[in-house]
């Protein structure tokens, strides 16, 4: 195996110490067998270092690693890092960073201790003198009243190695009354030389939306509705706090307050009034504009974006918190009240309580550190993110037809100006002020505005990952090296695996962990927020429907396989194989006899009708379009994450009943602009089987028979389809799909 250089660049003029740095890192077919293989080096010293096999080749040797590891960095500074391959796997660490006792599970780190409660979301940081400092996470229902996070197990390790532990606590939350609100997943990291901590916490409502109508707005009977969710540490003795609202500042202002409250209410942006940010009853929760900082009932700051810092010395030790994407994800505040400090991550502090919809999730994370000893704001608001150069990705063969340092054409101009023009994807966030917990990430569909009168306020439109932005952000990261491509990859990822998937099993087969699709075309999103459709309105887009729900035409995986790849998050991972589930159960059901009853009304009869009237119907059982395609690479991406299973078989079931060699093109009508240029897509997907099939020296029968087929179709596309479509779309002349 060739090395592979790692860089790590520091460009916000501050100085990193030992700070986390992770990237996920495509490895040639039969070079690695096990990761203990893996060393990575500084120079000629080696590094602590994690690493976390992702997914393998067919022979067994791993095909995506994670690497992870803590890195000190001066200022404007640059750390060139050295993937390389050990003849003599190096030893795994035999001192054990975890243990069961009386008191919890018990995770040693170089600065002491942290202790997580049995069946409780709580934990305690203990330092080498045995003094405790308790964390807690507490949620309040609508009314204000406390509710009970009763677990379903205790903590269970997740991730162990020599740069973190991770351990896990799921559970629901229950009202006073016992009733359940909502289920929690909260992940603790704790980096083993530093101490420090990030919590990330998954607030979830699994029952279904009851979308009366096939529409989905806020205030639907299935949602539920919370006060405030918060980490709450106990300070011993006696403390005071430093506030540092705008940490990222070159020169920040620092406040010494005993008691304070910093608290986001909206985005401060220019539009902080979008009617994106409305309620169930149409009104715009934002009170303010940006934060405030109060202290006993005293404003003594305020301004528009925090990126806050907030240390605090007590009898026992230091305190430092931050928490990322604190403007972002607004509403969201820092406090301290005497010897309680908080961490809203929903705060209480804001207009009304927080409405959760059937099938919806959020995932916020916030920064602990014991010690002081790790730059806690750089990690929150500007994290160091490693590049590797383009050639390892198409050594690696990382990406289908992925060329390195290739000459740029007229597309790599144009997809330049998605972070260089002057409507780039952070500048179109602005627009309608993309933020805010529910909407941070996704995109803005201004595509819509185009065909808005001169001075119309924009629709409020979302573009809920469709034709999957995620994919070209994570390959345009890897072919350009602009972290700026990174961020927006895995802010969309993580947007999408929360808000734009249906997470839940209790609504219809074909709906249940869904992808919903953009919001209508060309109407304001109104109170349906990202889903689609909404009663304000009372046409659509789609002729003959005002109603409906995550569609089978819709389902984008790609992006977030990639995105599993270069992060390791575990949430894209799974939300790949919700997505394909439910696409495979979309199209092929679940053999029921309302189902059965249905799929005849669907698929026999237009045949039989067909017949009647003298036509010649199709023989194939799956229509020749987008969502064909996009369920056979739903299929793919499934595969490459479980190869054990029947996915890749599935694709094969579907090439079969969908395309043949034989076919009559003509009888498909596939140059219809409005109705056949999706066929494009399933090529696309068709193709992609056949790369990774060739890629796995499988070139069997399956193999051949969509080799066979899809060259039939792409001989009969070389003499009919053109580049460009000179004549109206209602001709019989070739013509162009968009």
């Amino acid at each position: 195996m060739e090395k592979v250089a790692i860089q790590i660049r520091e460009q916000n003029g501050t100085t990193r110490i030992r700070e986390p740095v992770g990237l996920g890192i495509p490895l040639p077919k039969g070079t690695v067998r096990i990761a203990q293989q893996l060393t990575l080096m500084d120079g000629d010293k080696p590094l602590t270092v994690q690493l976390q096999p992702l997914a393998h080749w067919p022979d067994g040797s791993i095909r995506w690693v994670h690497v992870s590891t803590l890195v000190d960095l001066t200022l404007n500074n640059q750390k060139d890092l050295v993937l390389a391959h050990l003849q003599t796997p190096s030893p795994s660490p035999t001192k054990p960073v975890s243990n069961q006792t009386a008191g919890g599970l018990q995770i040693t780190t170089a600065t002491g201790s942290i202790i997580l409660q049995p069946g409780s979301l709580a934990w305690q940081v203990r330092n080498p003198n045995d003094e405790v400092v308790p964390s807690s996470v507490i949620l309040s229902d609508d009314a204000g009243a406390t509710c009970t996070a009763k677990a379903e197990s205790n903590w269970e390790i997740t991730h162990k190695g020599p740069v973190f532990v991770a351990a896990t606590l799921k559970g629901q939350w229950l009202k006073q009354s016992s009733q359940p609100l909502a289920r929690f997943e909260c992940e603790l990291r704790i980096f083993l030389e530093t101490g420090l901590v990030q919590v990330e916490l998954i607030t979830h409502n699994p029952k279904r939306a009851r979308h009366p109508g096939g529409l989905w707005d806020l205030g639907d009977p299935g949602s539920v509705h919370f006060r405030e969710l918060a980490v709450e540490t106990i300070i011993p003795g006696s403390s005071t706090a430093k506030v540092t609202p705008q940490a990222t500042d070159v020169s920040p202002s620092v406040l010494n307050l005993a008691d304070f409250n910093l608290y986001q209410d909206s985005s401060g942006g220019e539009n902080w009034q979008s009617r994106n940010h409305v309620d169930a009853n149409g009104e715009i929760t934002a009170q303010f504009c940006g934060y405030r900082l109060t202290s006993a009932g005293k404003l003594e700051l305020e301004g528009k974006r925090a990126n806050p810092l907030v240390s605090i010395e007590h009898d026992f030790g230091q305190l430092q918190l931050a928490v990322p994407h604190f403007w972002q994800n607004f509403p969201a505040s820092l406090r301290k009240e005497g010897g309680k400090v908080t961490v809203g991550l929903f705060p209480k502090d804001s207009m009304s309580s927080y409405e959760l919809q059937g099938g919806e999730r959020k995932t916020l994370r916030c920064l602990m550190s014991h010690q002081c000893n790790t730059s806690l704001s750089t990690l929150a608001y500007t994290p160091l993110t490693p590049i590797i150069a383009p050639e390892c990705y198409e050594r690696a063969e990382a990406f289908p037809w992925f060329k390195a340092n290739a000459q740029p054409g007229p597309l790599d101009q144009l997809i330049a100006e998605g972070l260089e023009g002057e409507s780039n994807f952070f500048a179109k966030r602005e627009v309608i002020d993309e933020f805010g917990w529910r909407n941070f990430g996704d995109i803005f569909a201004d595509h819509e505005t185009l065909y808005q009168a001169a001075g119309e306020e924009s629709f409020i439109s979302h573009y809920n990952n469709q034709y999957d932005a995620i994919y070209g952000f994570a390959r345009q990261f890897a072919l350009t090296r602009d972290r700026r491509w990174f961020e927006l990859m895995d802010d969309l990822a993580s947007h999408v695996s929360d808000i734009d998937i249906y997470h839940t099993e209790e609504d219809r087969a074909e709906y249940n962990n869904g992808l919903f699709w953009h919001t209508d075309h060309y109407l304001d999103a109104y109170t349906a927020t990202h889903r689609t459709f909404s009663k304000h309105n009372d046409t659509s887009s789609t002729p003959g429907q005002t109603g409906g729900g995550p569609a089978a035409e819709h389902c984008y995986t790609t992006g977030l396989l990639y995105h599993h790849y270069m992060t390791g998050s575990q949430a894209s991972r799974d939300a790949v194989l919700q997505l394909a589930n439910w696409i495979r159960t979309s199209h092929e059901g679940q053999g029921g006899l309302l189902e059965q009853i249905l799929a005849l009304k669907k698929n026999e009869l237009p045949m039989l009708k067909a017949l009647l009237k003298g036509q010649r119907p199709s023989a194939h059982q799956y229509p020749f379009t987008r969502g064909t395609g996009n369920y056979l690479n739903a299929l793919l991406d499934a595969s490459l994450l479980e190869p054990g299973k029947d996915w890749l078989k599935q694709a094969e079931v579907v090439i079969s009943k969908t395309i043949h060699s034989a076919d009559t093109i003509e009888d498909r009508n596939l140059l219809e602009v409005e109705t056949g240029w999706s066929y494009l897509i399933l090529m696309t997907s068709i193709a992609r089987y056949l790369h990774i099939k060739r890629e796995f020296g499988d070139t069997d029968t399956h193999f051949t028979y969509a080799y066979d087929a899809f060259m039939h179709y792409a001989n009969w596309m070389l003499e009919n389809e053109r580049l460009f479509c000179p004549i109206p779309s209602n001709s019989n002349s070739p013509t162009t799909h968009g």
